[in-house]
């Protein structure tokens, strides 16, 4: 039972974009509002792609970039507090957790994309060179 659940789980980390459907069309029917539906599933999402991108990464370069991520992460939501504390004098934790959350989202969904396509690039040119 368990080599099934790590099995899913090894899945849903490898191919976030359908968890992100999955939990899209779960929200939607749930909540009965697409808007409120994507929001829900991006934010269910971002769990995935936080080890997803240094998987593919790996993956394709051979490199461990989970640290320089978690620096990464970190450094942002300081950043996005910061400036959040300079334009606000009374700002409230909620919306900014779920503002650095949802940028997050974006982000890790750009850079997994990028590692995908450029690794997937590099290895067909690579396979091709032979």
């Amino acid at each position: 039972m368990a080599d099934y659940f790590f099995a899913a789980a090894g899945f849903l980390i490898a191919f976030p974009a359908v968890a992100f459907f999955f939990f899209f069309t779960v929200f939607t029917r749930l909540y009965k509002d697409p808007s409120k539906g994507f929001s829900r599933a991006a934010d269910c999402t971002t769990f995935l792609l936080l080890p997803a991108v240094p998987a593919v990464v790996e993956a394709f370069t051979g490199y461990q970039t989970e640290f320089y991520l978690a620096m990464a992460v970190i450094v942002f939501a300081l950043y996005m507090t910061y400036r959040e504390r300079k334009t606000e004098h009374d700002f409230e934790i909620g919306p900014l957790l779920r503002k650095i959350w949802r940028l997050l989202f974006l982000i890790l969904s750009a850079a997994y994309l990028a590692a995908s396509v450029i690794g997937t690039g590099v290895m067909i040119a690579d396979y091709i060179g032979r």
